[in-house]
């Protein structure tokens, strides 16, 4: 029997090989898509190659913040483990998120960069790389896809590289910052206060980025952010005086370091005053004691409470009457919580502890 196919079968399966070889290799080679700005949304969206818009969009070599990790190790380590590199995996940010089942957390826990949704409105989620949080490309990526924002003179926009840095202006303000925080007015208090500062000047202190030999490369600022979880950021920021005046104990807290409102940015966030006495013998009186009107917070909206806030300036008076016939010694505190939970297990951060005579 013949087992040889017919020539024409021989040959179709050739062609059919020849087709599929050269699919793959195409798909193999295929550009990477470039991203455009949706001028509707301000997201970025996908652009296909070949298609109208693909010849003026630049390419993007930025898609996570581990891109930018090789060249910038040391702002790296300041970022990654902050709560900017921490806003998406933070337990307790989880827990009050509902395990971001509140979307509106997802804009300003994971942002797309404020560069294309425009600097001082209203950040946008991103769907890619959430568990970045507020990462480099947040904040430093520009709308080209490309450059990337420095607040340095040198533009070298024009020059062969990965980031090409360019001076944006906007990057040295509070402007920069007003898209995630001014949620609850954080941005404009600190406008308000008159103060000549900028958010960078407290949360992002200068310093010396140094090469591999030790000399200075050039000046920058910390990516660390300290913020709410700092108790040096809260003792530069509050001031706490005690004292008897007519059968009470006065307590006085006074904002004389922040320029925005203390606590701010957060409705759960709250100063709170406690006090412990004990009579002449040290037995105790009362121990930690809230004071009556000793809580500064902004409030749920549900709570129908009035803000009790300490502006820029201002001072937030509590008073503690003293027993009758009581004497010996008081001991008050004041400490910071991250939410209302915290508060009533106890875990507080205790900003000021001071003592006074009762006499």
């Amino acid at each position: 029997m013949n087992m040889r196919p017919p020539a024409a079968i021989l040959l179709l399966g050739l062609v059919v090989g020849a087709v599929f070889v050269l699919s793959d290799e195409t798909s193999r080679v295929q550009p990477v898509p470039t991203r455009t700005t949706s001028a509707q949304t301000g997201t970025a969206a996908p652009t296909v190659p070949g298609s109208p818009t693909a010849a003026t969009a630049s390419a993007d070599p930025f898609q996570t913040a581990a891109e930018c990790q090789p060249c910038h190790q040391d702002v790296w380590a300041e970022w990654k483990p902050s709560f900017h590199g921490q806003a998406w995996t933070d337990p307790m940010v989880y827990a009050l998120s509902k395990g971001f089942r509140m979307p509106e957390c997802i804009d300003c826990h994971a942002p797309l960069p404020i560069h294309v949704t425009g600097v001082a409105t209203r950040v946008a989620p991103r769907t890619h790389s959430r568990s970045d949080g507020v990462d480099c490309l947040s904040c430093h990526l520009m709308e080209d896809g490309r450059s990337v924002a420095g607040t340095r003179d040198v533009d070298t926009s024009a020059t062969p590289g990965a980031c090409r840095p360019k001076k944006v202006p906007a990057m040295s303000d509070a402007t920069a910052c007003k898209g995630c925080h001014n949620q609850h007015e954080t941005v404009t208090e600190l406008a308000d206060s008159g103060i000549d500062k900028t958010c960078s000047d407290c949360h992002m202190e200068p310093v010396e980025r140094k090469g591999a030999a030790g000399a200075v490369l050039r000046k920058g600022r910390s990516h660390v952010f300290p913020g709410g979880h700092s108790l040096q950021m809260h003792q530069r920021a509050a001031k706490l005086d005690v004292a008897v005046v007519g059968g009470e104990v006065v307590a006085n807290v006074t904002n004389v370091g922040a320029g925005h409102k203390i606590p701010t940015d957060a409705r759960h966030r709250s100063y709170n005053l406690w006090i412990t006495v004990t009579d002449a013998r040290g037995n105790p009186v009362v121990v930690d004691q809230p004071f009556p009107n000793g809580e500064m917070r902004l409030y749920y909206r549900d709570q129908f409470k009035p803000s009790t806030q300490v502006t820029y300036g201002a001072t937030h008076t509590a008073k503690w009457p003293i027993p009758e016939g009581v004497r010996g010694k008081a001991v008050v505190r004041l400490t910071y919580a991250l939410n209302p939970e915290e508060l009533g297990a106890g875990k507080v951060t205790e900003v000021f502890r001071t003592e006074v005579e009762l006499k």
